[in-house]
């Protein structure tokens, strides 16, 4: 592993749970193309998000990376060409994702090429939101997540939470490989987070690949403390770092009582 990807997963790290002390010489790691591209079916535009890694002595702010050409192929051959927009993010209004179908990105980054592949996978609907609480040190509100997993494994799952418009950065996934084919209720734990009376949560469910989930599950290993740093899986090739997911989404809100 190099340092500029050890440095990458360092800032997630430190960005989606506690403060930690890490002694790491990374004022030298040489910058990296980091890659963040999404497709789903809530029809929002596809949006790719280029931007490069920094040395760990830095700001903890990606510079975005301009002039990339970027373009996205579906399995019934359709191209569509990103436009470039503020802060390096690209997108294009016209592709909306369609379950079941397989998408190709293909990005131009200074000279050198960039790929990736994803299948949106079918929907799973997400049937309520509810509020559950837990005493650890301290009393613990939470969201419960229900839907029922259809019969067959293969089914992944990522849960995006905000409080009051603000996203909670832990990482909340699942896969059926345990549960499949029934009632799930899905429990979004997260003793920092500090739910309390009158918050407004909502949760994003998000049918994902298996790809992306293993990506998700490098990183939330490593959020976990994990005792042996490893790159997450990405799905982007070439030495990128980031991932390029095709999901469904659906939102559920409920206010804390």
């Amino acid at each position: 592993m190099t340092k500029s990807n050890f440095l990458y997963i360092i800032l997630l790290t430190v960005a989606a749970s506690c403060e930690k002390v890490i002694n790491v010489d990374l004022k030298n790691a040489d910058p990296k193309i980091v890659i963040e591209g999404i497709i789903d079916n809530s029809g929002n535009p596809a949006k790719v998000i280029i931007s490069k890694s920094v040395p760990f002595s830095n700001a903890n702010a990606y510079p975005p990376v301009t002039g990339a050409t970027v373009k996205i192929t579906d399995d019934l051959g359709n191209n569509f060409t990103l436009t470039e927009g503020p802060s390096g993010t690209y997108t294009n209004t016209s592709l909306i994702g369609t379950p079941g179908r397989t998408y190709v990105l293909n990005a131009i980054v200074n000279g050198q090429a960039y790929t990736a592949t994803s299948k949106m996978p079918q929907p799973v609907n997400f049937d309520s939101l509810a509020q559950d609480e837990i005493t650890f040190s301290a009393l613990t509100i939470f969201a419960d997540a229900l839907f029922i997993d259809p019969p067959g494994f293969g089914n992944q799952y990522q849960f995006i939470e905000t409080i009051n418009g603000k996203r909670n950065k832990t990482i909340f996934i699942l896969d059926d490989m345990y549960q499949d084919g029934g009632t799930i209720n899905n429990e979004l734990i997260d003793e920092e987070a500090k739910i309390k009376k009158n918050d407004i949560v909502q949760v994003e469910m998000r049918c994902i690949d298996k790809n992306i989930y293993r990506y998700m599950k490098g990183l939330q290993d490593i959020e976990m403390g994990g005792t042996v740093p490893a790159n997450p899986e990405s799905n982007i090739d070439n030495g990128a770092l980031g991932y390029f997911s095709a999901h469904t989404s659906q939102k559920k809100t409920i206010i804390i009582h």
